[in-house]
């Protein structure tokens, strides 16, 4: 009797258990309260670990506060599975043992996608709970850093045969009069070599041929977005968004979701970038553009979802993912990135693919948990 409770026992449950045993009826409601609190402890409280907002209106603010959809979506579900949680929010990488330390929360969800001292430092998350002891969602910090970089996830990919791009790399300290595609063939499309949610790209960011247009496009990525730039070759034809599911064992690739150009005014590069992502009425009276489940045949979605699960396995991904690839007008498919951790905000590209194959909000959030804690 004289032993303290868990600290991380909720209030409720705390205070039935501190009630006197003397009253009529006292040893009864313990019992009950103690199956309940059994119960309770099958749920290990969450703690959801996010990154938060830069301070200072920067121009992808669109996208960084995007963050804050997904806490509060995971938020909603942990609630609704009367799941006990805690949110902290973090800008450094060192910040984060600080933050697990203030609970007992033996499961992180990793909603974190960026952090203020190094571009990378994001992707340390999972390695940084594996060594306090906690499980973590998501996938684990080898795949994130691979896949973080675009240029080397393709040097992955094609050693799997899986097919990507031809893509160069222009060092961020490169002149403009140094800046060349090399042996990659026009069209071109020029992006960010590490980022995500469209940052980066906007219509000048396909360019026809090499020479002043190019050369622009590069110098703007360096200065935007302070890295390397990554000029590919421009697949032309259709867009695929993959989302996929890991229950356990099992690896679920979802509907295929695909862009729907139909929607893009005649003279807008077939692209979705950063205004259609994140500016509603950049395409009057859409929201997002995407059709799931997609137009294809037989053979093709075989096709593509082969190619997701193969990408998946040869990146080693983790509970959920999102891999886009295009088709060209030969039936060619090749992956343009993994996001080894989307976006799982109500609009995104994620929670629709989830609900065209009839899996609830809450069933992914409780399949994710379940996958972390049995890998402790």
């Amino acid at each position: 009797a004289n032993q303290p409770l868990p600290a991380h026992l909720p209030a409720a449950l705390r205070s039935a258990f501190l009630s006197p045993f003397s009253r009529i009826g006292g040893t009864c409601h313990s019992l009950v309260t103690f199956a309940a609190w059994r119960r309770q402890m099958k749920k290990p409280p969450v703690l959801v670990l996010y990154n938060l907002p830069m301070k200072a209106a920067g121009r992808h603010i669109e996208s960084d506060r995007g963050i804050l959809d997904e806490v509060s979506a995971v938020s909603t579900a942990l609630s609704r599975l009367n799941r006990p949680f805690r949110c902290h929010g973090v800008r450094r990488l060192s910040e984060i043992p600080r933050a697990l330390s203030r609970g007992h929360e033996p499961v992180v969800f990793n909603l974190v996608e960026r952090l203020d001292d190094h571009p990378a430092d994001y992707n340390l998350v999972p390695a940084v709970c594996r060594a306090s002891g906690r499980a973590c969602t998501g996938s684990d910090s080898e795949c994130l850093l691979l896949t973080f970089d675009k240029y080397l996830t393709k040097t992955r990919l094609l050693a799997a045969g899986v097919g990507v791009p031809a893509g160069t790399v222009v060092a961020q300290k490169a002149s403009r009069e140094s800046v060349t595609a090399g042996a990659v063939r026009p069209p071109y499309i020029v992006k960010p070599v590490s980022a995500d949610g469209s940052e980066g790209i906007d219509c000048r960011s396909v360019i026809n041929r090499q020479g002043p247009s190019l050369e622009r496009a590069v110098c703007r990525i360096h200065r935007i977005c302070r890295q390397p730039a990554l000029i590919e070759h421009f697949v032309d034809g259709r867009e695929f968004n993959i989302s996929v599911l890991q229950a356990g064992t099992n690896i679920q690739v979802m509907p295929i979701a695909e862009i729907d150009f139909s929607l893009f005014p005649a003279r807008r590069p077939r692209i979705v970038d950063y205004d259609i992502k994140w500016r509603p009425g950049t395409i009057p009276g859409i929201v997002s553009p995407r059709k799931i489940p997609a137009d294809v045949d037989p053979a093709q979605a075989r096709q593509i979802r082969d190619t997701a699960r193969r990408a998946w396995v040869a990146c080693g991904c983790r509970d959920y993912a999102r891999i886009d690839m295009r088709m060209d007008h030969k039936g060619r498919l090749y992956v343009l990135e993994i996001n080894a951790n989307p976006d799982i905000s109500p609009k995104a590209g994620f929670p629709a693919a989830l609900e065209a194959a009839g899996i609830p909000f809450d069933q992914f959030i409780t399949t994710v948990l379940s996958n972390a804690i049995s890998r402790q």
